[in-house]
C-alpha cells in the first residue's frame, strides 16, 4: 500500500477535528471529487457510515472508498454488465490491501473498541483510539487513486 504524504493526512485530520466529518465522508467525498461529482452531496451520502456505522462493522473509510467505486464503476442495468464484473474486481482489490494492512475490515477491530456500545465509546474517547484514523483513511485514499 503506497504511504500518503503528510499533505494529506494533516487535511484528512483536519477534516475530522475541524470539519466534523465522519471518515466515510472523507473517502467518498475524495473520489467524487477525482471524479467529477459534488463532493457536497458525496459528504451527505457517506455521513450515516462512518464507525463501522456507528456499530464497530465495515470500517466507514472502507466503505466510503467502495462508494467511490460504485460511482465510477457501478452498474443499474443488464446493459452495464461488463462494469459489474470491474466493480467486484476492485472491491476484492481494495479490500485486499485493506486486510493486508489492518487484518480486518471491522473498524472495532482496526480501533480496538465498539461505537456501538457506552463502553466502546468510553474506551474510544478515553483511549483517543481514533487518532490513528486519520492515517488509516489517507491510505485509503491512496488505495483509491490506484483502483479509480
Amino acid at each position: 500500500m503506497k504511504e500518503p504524504s503528510e499533505e494529506l493526512i494533516e487535511q484528512i485530520a483536519h477534516d475530522f477535528t475541524q470539519e466534523h466529518m465522519m471518515c466515510s465522508q472523507v473517502t467518498f467525498a475524495y473520489a467524487a471529487k477525482k471524479l467529477g461529482y459534488n463532493v457536497d452531496t458525496a459528504k451527505h451520502m457517506a455521513s450515516i457510515f462512518g464507525g463501522g456505522m456507528m456499530n464497530g462493522e465495515r470500517c466507514g473509510a472502507l466503505t466510503g472508498a467502495l462508494m467511490g467505486l460504485g460511482l465510477k464503476y457501478g452498474h443499474s442495468g443488464p446493459e452495464d454488465k461488463a462494469n459489474e464484473q470491474t466493480l467486484q474486481a476492485k472491491k476484492k482489490a481494495l479490500e485486499a490491501a485493506f486486510m493486508d494492512q489492518y487484518h480486518s475490515l471491522l473498524c472495532k477491530d482496526v480501533i480496538g473498541a465498539n461505537f456501538g456500545t457506552p463502553e466502546g465509546q468510553k474506551k474510544i474517547q478515553e483511549e483517543q483510539l481514533t487518532k490513528n484514523c486519520p492515517l488509516l483513511t489517507a491510505r485509503v485514499c491512496m488505495l483509491l487513486d490506484e483502483l479509480l
